[in-house]
């Protein structure tokens, strides 16, 4: 423990440094700590509706919830981001400007509630249609209150997240998933020959409407107030538009991609069940894994927004270019650390985890993807903070047209690969484009392939390691033991040759001295 203590230690040091890291290492800690709990949480019950229903009914839930997703979408991250950096920028300055910005990204919130439920009725045949039966639509109604609550909350969490008050922002999402994972059970208890599919819908809207009237209650007590929105209503609709057309766009590409990619498996040779059935396994067993990565990632964006504001709002560029290339360096660890886990495991650990050996496959082979997965967040994350909220829009327009690309080309020779192979093309290019514009905007000239290029060297060894190590365990421990084992081993050794290679500095000797470790610091 005494190792592992000052490995964390030591990490930090070479990856954050800077007077206001500290502050930012506190923050991403706990929004890292809440959201491994509700993620773990969201994963269990994952883990029990591939169980229960059939894979078949998993590919209606998903394509049913991502198109919940567009809508939410809709109402939520551009929205949030907005109020979010206009109550960085106006706290203590201009209470005006910060409190109109609530009370201005509320009105736009509930125009677009307004929308979204005329939507929703009138268009019933349209729905119906595009789920390929009523169940589909009767599920997405029982979301509606969700969705309504939804874009209620963001303002007043982007008041909590400009405030910095992420614990009490991630307490609040904690409550939503323990809210929605109880009463989904006890929906069932009452009525156990319901459709389970009714009861996962009824059960995101109670969890919804509960972790708003939570959400508000803490945004009194933490000082917020309503006040008139003339004096921020333009700079937040300016600032909440592209933003939202982003996530829309990214919302959008979910239910078209369910919509198209069936179509092509068909075209491939898949029988429309099989399609279905390999969509729900990528899309509901494969994916949730591959995201594992960007819990902390999710985490570092968040914190990182309010700080890149104000550096960038102060004009300190040295401060600035510090952070950025500190948070993209930690990214990158954050998804190659897991590559050699997920290649030698993948197969063994969703056998485990969903009796299905076909989605760790897909884990093995697509793993790769978390690499530009996580960098897209990150830079795009970036690319806000600085003010650039259309240049994500044009990028992500670019990506867009590569990923449909993928879509309708590649399903032919690789099947269902091609959902993951053009999610991973599609954002290896959004990272490039961000990164190139980040340099451009701070004036810096990182290009990041040293550290690339000394984490994918890394990785080879980990892996194999990993996998012999599996091999040997499992004669001896249970698969689950087993798993644990070699990935805690992998995990070490990564960082070990991390510290090797000179992407962590490790000073294991000096450190181990018992004066030297009580009296460690960071480095300024």
């Amino acid at each position: 423990m005494q190792v592992l203590k000052i490995l964390s230690i030591q990490c930090y040091r070479k990856i954050f440094r800077g007077d206001v890291i500290k502050s930012l290492f506190k923050a991403v800690v706990v929004l890292t700590g809440f959201s491994v709990l509700t993620r773990i949480l969201g994963f269990l019950f994952k883990i029990f509706l591939s169980r229960t229903l059939t894979t078949e009914m998993l590919g209606i839930y998903s394509i049913v919830v991502s198109v919940f997703m567009v809508f939410v979408t809709m109402l939520n991250s551009g929205m949030q981001l907005s109020v979010s950096k206009n109550t960085t920028l106006n706290f203590n300055k201009d209470n005006k400007k910060c409190y109109g910005g609530i009370t201005s990204g509320l009105i736009i919130s509930l125009s677009i509630c307004l929308l979204i439920f005329i939507i929703i009725l009138l268009f019933r045949p349209f729905f119906i249609n595009y789920f390929g039966n009523e169940i589909g639509y009767n599920l997405l109604l029982t979301m509606l209150p969700a969705i309504i609550f939804t874009g209620v909350y963001a303002p007043f969490k982007g008041y909590l997240w400009g405030r910095e008050s992420f614990f009490k922002v991630s307490v609040v999402e904690f409550l939503e998933q323990l809210i929605r994972i109880g009463s989904f059970f006890v929906l069932i208890a009452i009525n156990s020959n319901l459709n389970q599919l009714y009861p996962a819908g009824i059960s995101v809207s109670i969890g919804c409407i509960i972790s708003t009237i939570v959400g508000i209650i803490l945004f009194v007590f933490t000082g917020g107030r309503l006040k008139n929105p003339k004096y921020a209503f333009k700079p937040i609709f300016n600032s909440a538009m592209p933003l939202t057309l982003v996530r829309i766009a990214t919302s959008l590409m979910q239910p078209f991609i369910a919509l198209i990619l069936p179509l092509q498996l068909v075209a491939a040779g898949f029988t429309n069940s099989q399609a279905l059935s390999q969509i729900g396994i990528a899309m509901g067993m494969t994916m949730p894994l591959l995201s594992i990565p960007s819990t902390i990632i999710g985490s570092l964006a968040m914190a990182i927004i309010p700080k890149l504001t104000s550096l960038n709002d102060e004009i300190n560029k040295h401060k600035l270019i510090k952070q950025i290339t500190s948070a993209i360096n930690f990214t990158f660890i954050c998804g190659f650390i897991v590559l050699p886990c997920f290649i030698a495991l993948g197969e063994p650990l969703c056998l485990f985890l969903f009796d299905n050996i076909t989605a760790g496959t897909y884990l093995k082979y697509a793993c790769w993807l978390i690499i530009p997965m996580g960098i897209s967040q990150i830079t795009t994350s970036v690319l806000n903070s600085l003010n650039l909220e259309v240049k994500t829009f044009i990028y992500y327009i670019i990506s867009s047209v590569v990923l449909v690309g993928c879509i309708f080309i590649l399903p032919k020779y690789v099947g269902i690969y091609a959902l993951m192979y053009g999610m991973g093309i599609s954002m290896l290019v959004v990272s490039i484009l961000n990164i190139i514009k980040i340099n451009k905007t701070v004036g810096s000239n990182k290009t990041y392939l040293g550290i690339i290029l000394k984490l994918a060297i890394i990785s080879l060894p980990c892996t194999y390691l990993t996998k012999w190590i599996f091999n040997i365990s499992e004669i001896m421990f249970p698969k689950i033991v087993s798993i644990i084992l070699s990935g805690g081993i992998s995990i070490l050794s990564f960082t070990l040759l991390m510290s090797v290679f000179g992407v962590v500095d490790i000073s294991l000797i000096k450190a181990l001295k018992p004066q030297k470790v009580k009296n460690l610091k960071l480095k300024n």
